[in-house]
């Protein structure tokens, strides 16, 4: 089922969205990306590919507790991979 993801999103749909990318990460923990990105590639396989409007704040979320790190890269985008030492 395709969850569609807007601005004014649920608590449970936030919920939703960062199990996404932790489920993703979980089958690939050397997987690297930004933020576009992760909603291109990675959350499509988990019925989240509308979720454009609710990606930073989860990924923010998700630096915060220590399951992402964040890199910038030069153009100024950021880099999101699992937190290996957690």
């Amino acid at each position: 089922m395709r969850r569609q993801f807007v601005a004014h999103a649920s608590v449970r749909d936030k919920e939703q969205l960062r199990a996404a990318i932790e489920r993703h990460l979980a089958r690939h923990p050397l997987a690297a990306d930004t933020a576009a990105g992760i909603v291109a590639n990675w959350l499509p396989a988990h019925g989240c590919e509308d979720a454009a409007g609710q990606i930073e704040a989860a990924l923010d979320e998700l630096v915060e507790a220590g399951r992402l790190r964040r890199h910038r890269l030069p153009d100024g985008n950021f880099l999101y991979v699992a937190n290996v030492e957690r």
